[in-house]
Parts: structure tokens; C-alpha cells; sequence
């Protein structure tokens, strides 16, 4: 079922338009038909375990049609659909078929990312933490818009670092930012067959997961040969950023 539009702030260009409900993650990346319920966070976070384990339903109506909200124009929306979600696409049906074609204990998988648009890929990530985000997060961090706006700019400064990771096994994250004790200030985003994390202004290493930063160095006209990346399969049970605990961990199973 598809979504019609409203007037509002458009989260790219900043003007009040005409917008679109777009799609988090893009609808051709598995989320064209996704059922989901709408639930207050807090009240999640307090319920987790019986929301995650035992079957507590949330009083919401189930949606269906995909998970999104009303974020860009349809100027911008069209933008970054002829610009990244192609490259985006490519990638997630490419990981969801190995992670589906292999035995579901394999925990880490090695991609030939050859003939992936990097750049364009990281752009449409960086697009999806500010679909999650409300405009505060672009007034504190304006170098994500401009990064994303201009489809040939490499420059993001320090700063901002980018890590990967799969999943197919567990809840969607949502992307919100986050200022945690041990991680500092992070945005995680899960939807299946990825999972992504924006640390900001944390020069430490996320050891568990990919760093792809380097992703904004990709030169479009200097072709990658045999490049490769090893990204870990992690469940993600609970709402907590960074937690991938299993579920006999979560349970206390040995």
C-alpha cells in the first residue's frame, strides 16, 4: 500500500514543500511490503525483553507498506533515488543472497566489492541517518547534508566515522542518535541484511564492526580491482545501540 504526501521541512534542501514518504531503508532494498508496529521508544526500552521474547504485543495498529516516514521533497526524493538507491540495492540483494545461500552459523562473510559504487553507497547511508533524525541533528552535524547534497564531494570531515556489520536475526534499529557511556555519540541503523553505525567525534576504533569511512575516497573513475571486505553477522534483539548478544545470551542459556 502506498503512501501518499504532505506539506512540510523538507530534511535535505531545508525548504517547506510538497513531501513524499520515503522509504527507510529504499523500498527496493526489501522494504516494500514491511509490517511493523508503531511503539513509543521509552516504552520499548522498558519492555524489551517481553516485546522481544514473550510475545507482549504492542497496543498500536500493525502498519504495513513499508517502514519510512514523511522526510524529503519529492525533488529530493528523486534525488537521491536516480543518485544512491540503485547502488544501495545492488549491494543489499548481493549480501541478502550470500546470507541466505550459507549455513545461518557462518558469522563473518567476505564481499568482492569490485564493482560497487562506494561513495554513492556511503551517501545513501548517510541519507538514511538523516531520514531517522529530526532537524536538530542536521543543525548540529550541516556537513552530512552537504555531503549528501553534492553527489561528487568525497569531503566529510574526521569526525564522522562509518561501520558495517549483517543481519538477518533479530529488531530494525532506527537510526536515532544516541549518547551512550561507552561509545560516545552514535546513530545505529538495522534493517536486514545490513546494519550501520555513525560515531561522531569517538576516535576510537568500534573493534566489533567494518570500519567503511574510506568509503568517500572511492574514485568512480578508478575502478576497484579484487576489493574485498569481511563483514560479521550479528542478531540485534534488543533496541540497545551496539548490543548484539545472542538470544541464549540474552536468556542466560549456556
Amino acid at each position: 500500500m502506498r503512501k501518499g504526501t504532505k506539506v512540510g521541512k523538507c530534511k535535505l534542501c531545508l525548504e517547506t514543500k510538497e513531501l513524499n514518504f520515503e522509504h527507510i531503508p529504499p523500498r527496493s532494498a526489501f522494504n516494500k511490503e514491511t509490517k511493523y508496529y508503531t511503539l513509543d521508544q521509552t516504552e520499548y526500552y522498558k519492555k524489551a525483553k517481553e516485546y522481544t521474547f514473550e510475545n507482549l504485543k504492542p497496543k498500536s495498529r500493525k502498519e504495513q507498506g513499508g517502514i519510512g516516514s514523511y522526510s524529503f521533497c519529492i525533488k529530493c526524493n528523486s534525488y537521491l533515488g536516480s543518485k544512491y538507491v540503485r547502488t544501495y540495492k545492488k549491494f543489499a540483494h548481493i549480501a541478502m543472497n550470500i546470507i541466505q545461500s550459507n549455513d545461518i552459523k557462518i558469522k563473518a562473510f567476505q564481499f568482492d566489492i569490485s564493482d560497487i559504487n562506494l561513495l554513492n553507497f556511503l551517501k545513501q547511508i548517510t541519507a538514511i541517518f538523516i531520514a531517522s533524525n529530526n532537524f536538530i541533528f542536521t543543525e548540529c552535524y550541516p556537513e552530512l547534508l552537504e555531503f549528501v547534497k553534492n553527489e561528487n564531494s568525497n569531503e566529510l570531515p574526521e569526525k564522522y566515522r562509518f561501520y558495517m556489520y549483517l543481519n538477518n536475526e533479530g529488531q530494525n534499529r532506527n537510526g536515532n542518535i544516541h549518547y551512550t557511556n561507552l561509545y560516545g555519540t552514535i546513530c545505529e541503523f538495522t534493517f536486514s541484511p545490513f546494519g550501520f553505525v555513525l560515531s561522531i567525534d569517538n576516535t576510537n576504533q568500534l573493534i566489533k564492526l567494518t570500519e567503511i569511512t574510506s568509503f568517500k575516497n572511492y574514485d568512480k573513475n578508478r575502478k576497484l580491482l579484487n576489493s574485498n571486505i569481511i563483514l560479521n553477522k550479528y542478531p540485534t534483539f534488543y533496541p540497545f545501540p551496539m548490543d548484539y548478544r545472542s538470544e541464549k545470551e540474552l536468556k542466560g542459556e549456556t
